[in-house]
């Protein structure tokens, strides 16, 4: 699935004139500031090398740009934010940065069908202000990102959000696309390549799962039709804090299968000290709790509300009762104004400087999901990897689609300034990343070496299948190369 060398690239000079014919001179960066940052993000991942960085502003200039490159191979790598942290924005084999930002109406809505249009370039905080003002009665599953994150990018690589306990992933939010395969062509998937609504994905062949968790290694997606859910008049997060991880699976378990909820998420006791300001030498009090499990509860009437908490105080008592170490449920809005500190964990979505602010700002993790019954074998032995490491336990994880399967995530915050603190990150998620795939958890938005663990183990049939399907889409091999096992072309 992979080969040696690229083709020799056009002259420069020809390679520029074409850009700028395609662009515009203004949004054709070459200068090496501009290079520089579109080669480097927070992760440990290596830095790529672009030649130019172009911002297309529509499909069609997006189709211009691909016929060019597939014409004369040319890499391209898609970023919108380059907030992702699996490095997968990177252009690990030079070439062409399209830059999508520009890419950032919200096209339209449909309230009866209840979606709405979004470019690459939305992001998740515009589309929380849209909502507010367009559609009151709707909302979307918040990702626990920054506003200014894509909201496309997010669903495309099937990450989560507030509404994932319920739901599941985001790429299930996904209606129908609008994509540019390499060649240049424009297609739509789901309803929307027959109808005018895009209303779902069926009955139609699925073929928007082409471009679902592939990295942009099949096709540029120029827009999207994204579920949103109706938005209910009372809503509250509720805080039970457990004195074990065990403890806080046992309650996420079994809140989880419970279709009372809307979302259950724990994170651990570093959490709360990085909130506080702290940097480094985190030390947990054998007093303090080691989780943090955070319930969020929506309801139509004060009655719904208060049938919804009567169900979650019961529950917990249920598993007191069974000897899990769990305080009562409080309101997280009363924990902000006693701690304002804790502003971002009360709202969605919500910034992560907490997790930035620090010498070098390195900032990765291995997220995965799997199964639910392996939560506390996986967490422990995730935890034993980070402090043999000497990184904190910092851990997030949550049921998904009513406990079908579940997350668990380790974070690294770590200094990317030093070589030595950036490859002892490195062999630590690698690490992590092994031990989780072991247990039967599979990373999600997946860096490239994890990639490799997991198609080292995987089907023959899969592998085989997986490289027919981007051979076919992308048979020069100029889509975000380096993703999935795929290198230069043979």
């Amino acid at each position: 699935m992979t080969a040696a060398t690229w083709p020799a690239p056009p002259p420069a000079a020809e390679a520029h004139a074409a850009l700028v014919g395609i662009v515009g001179a203004e949004h054709v960066r070459v200068e090496r500031s501009a290079l520089a940052a579109a080669s480097r993000d927070v992760t440990e991942n290596p830095e790529g090398h672009a030649e130019a960085v172009v911002a297309p502003a529509g499909a069609g200039e997006v189709a211009a740009l691909l016929a060019w490159a597939n014409e004369h191979r040319v890499p391209v790598t898609p970023v919108v934010a380059n907030q992702n942290l699996g490095g997968l924005a990177l252009p690990v084999h030079g070439g062409v940065v399209c830059d999508l930002r520009r890419l950032d109406r919200i096209v339209t809505h449909d309230a009866e069908a209840g979606y709405v249009v979004v470019e690459p370039g939305v992001t998740f905080g515009m589309l929380a202000t849209y909502l507010d003002e367009n559609l009151p009665d709707r909302t979307y599953s918040w990702s626990f990102s920054p506003p200014e994150t894509s909201v496309l990018a997010n669903a495309l690589l099937d990450g989560l959000g507030t509404m994932s306990n319920k739901f599941g992933s985001q790429g299930l939010w996904i209606n129908g696309l609008e994509v540019v395969l390499a060649d240049g062509t424009t297609a739509h998937t789901g309803a929307w390549a027959v109808s005018d609504v895009a209303f779902g994905r069926a009955p139609l062949p699925d073929l928007t799962g082409l471009f679902v968790n592939f990295q942009g290694s099949t096709g540029i997606a120029t827009k999207a039709a994204l579920q949103l859910a109706p938005k209910l008049a009372h809503t509250t997060r509720r805080v039970v804090l457990a004195r074990d991880l065990e403890s806080a699976f046992a309650l996420m378990r079994t809140l989880g299968r419970c279709t009372t909820f809307d979302d259950v998420a724990a994170m651990t006791w570093p959490v709360a000290k990085l909130l506080f300001g702290a940097e480094s030498g985190l030390v947990r009090d054998p007093d303090e709790p080691e989780a943090m499990v955070v319930v969020d509860v929506s309801a139509n009437t004060p009655k719904e509300m208060e049938g919804k908490l009567d169900v979650l105080a019961t529950l917990r008592r249920d598993a007191v009762s069974a000897g899990h170490g769990l305080d009562k449920a409080f309101d997280m809005e009363h924990l902000v104004r006693l701690v304002p500190r804790y502003a971002p964990l009360a709202r969605m979505p919500t910034t992560l400087d907490f997790m930035l602010d620090h010498p070098g700002g390195g900032l990765t993790w291995v997220g995965t999901y799997g199964p639910t019954s392996r939560w506390e074998e996986g967490a422990r032995e995730g935890c034993r990897i980070l402090d043999a490491a000497g990184f904190p336990p910092i851990v997030v994880t949550r049921p998904m689609a009513t406990g079908h399967y579940g997350v668990l995530r380790f974070i690294c915050l770590f200094d990317r300034d030093d070589p030595a603190d950036v490859e002892r990150t490195r062999r630590t998620m690698v690490a992590v990343a092994t031990a989780m795939i072991e247990r039967g958890y599979i990373p999600y938005k997946t860096p490239s070496y994890a990639v490799d663990l997991l198609l080292e183990r995987a089907d023959p049939g899969f592998t085989e299948l997986l490289g027919t399907v981007k051979r076919a889409l992308d048979p020069n091999g100029i889509m975000n190369p380096g993703r999935w096992g795929f290198g230069p072309p043979g």
